[in-house]
């Protein structure tokens, strides 16, 4: 029961807190004094000192706020001296009220606008977050786009980019602080990239999001084995090695066709992609033949072939047409899309 009560009342000290530094907040408080000032006098002048049995004590605070809008209906006017000055006072007030509130509007939009191109916002909700400033980065921003269109994508980065992607919000700030990870809105991300040039930087960071969301699906790049092994400790779903670009490499320079195909398939943007089809339920029983004559209609593209089957840890590269798929089991497959 106490500890309810301490957290209530400390969320109660937090409004309290944030209404104060709120400049909207005070322009309220002068309207509703205005309203109540106001509305009280031209009760008092009108309908007390002035007699009229039509002005009640809520009718008074209508026709202050009707007044004080600037509206002027005609249905509640002054037939009093001091009504009447009363009533221009109201103007006046409202006038200066309503000023004030567009000025504070148009200040908030603005240190809104501002915040948002330095970086320094807060994002609300991402599915996917973004991780660094490496120009595998911006790659994995763009793939990201094609491949999970819906997806919210939020970027965190230390400085704010020059030219930031379309549809995707970024933070700028230091990924191994709390609260920026906290303003990039890491706790609720479901899949998080990191791809950072500091490897020692990398596992910070992948420390400090294991400790603020332990169910995100964390991917990181390692520039190095040793960081491979720490980013697996420190809770990493998956490291990618940077020595696979040099496998690349290799391939390039006594089988470049090799490097081509790779190049090609590994990026939604060409004429054929690598993707991975998870088998459903209804799908178990199923051989590779039926599979792939199946596939195009559900992942789209002209044809799809499987070069390899996952089940659990074991990988079957260029599993014969007969094979029959389980329910779980992993595809990887060549999209043809032109």
């Amino acid at each position: 029961m106490i500890p309810s009560v301490v957290m209530l009342l400390k969320k109660r000290l937090k409004l309290l807190v944030m209404l104060r530094r709120s400049k909207l907040s005070y322009v309220a408080l002068v309207f509703v004094a205005s309203v109540l000032i106001n509305g009280f006098l031209f009760y008092l002048t009108e309908g007390v000192l002035g007699g009229r049995a039509d002005i009640t004590l809520w009718r008074a605070f209508y026709w202050a706020v009707v007044t004080m809008a600037t509206v002027g209906y005609g249905d509640v006017t002054p037939e009093t001296t001091w009504g009447t000055l009363v009533t221009v006072e109201t103007v006046v007030v409202g006038i200066a009220v309503f000023t004030m509130l567009v000025s504070v509007l148009a200040e908030e939009f603005m240190n809104a606008s501002l915040k948002k191109s330095m970086g320094l916002g807060r994002l609300r909700r991402v599915d996917i977050l973004v991780i660094g400033d490496e120009e595998t980065c911006r790659e994995a921003l763009d793939e990201l786009q094609l491949n999970e269109p819906n997806a919210r994508i939020g970027w965190l980065l230390p400085q704010p980019p020059k030219q930031p992607p379309q549809n995707v919000d970024f933070v700028a700030g230091d990924p191994t602080d709390e609260s920026v990870l906290k303003r990039a809105a890491a706790d609720k991300a479901g899949k998080v990239v990191v791809c950072l040039s500091d490897d020692s930087k990398a596992v910070h960071t992948v420390l400090m999001l294991r400790k603020m969301n332990r169910d995100a699906e964390v991917v990181c790049l390692a520039k190095s084995s040793k960081a491979k092994e720490l980013l697996e400790e420190a809770g990493a779903t998956r490291v990618i090695p940077s020595k696979i670009l040099g496998r690349l490499l290799a391939s390039a320079t006594f089988e470049p066709g090799v490097a081509d195909f790779l190049s090609e398939v590994t990026t939604a943007k060409g004429t054929a992609d690598l993707i991975e089809y998870r088998v459903g339920k209804d799908e178990a029983g199923h051989t590779i033949a039926e599979m792939e004559a199946s596939l195009p209609k559900k992942v789209g593209g002209r044809a799809v072939k499987v070069a390899a089957l996952i089940r659990g840890n074991n990988l079957i590269v260029a599993p014969q047409a007969n094979s029959k798929v389980e329910e779980g089991d992993r595809l990887v497959c060549i999209k043809a899309v032109k």
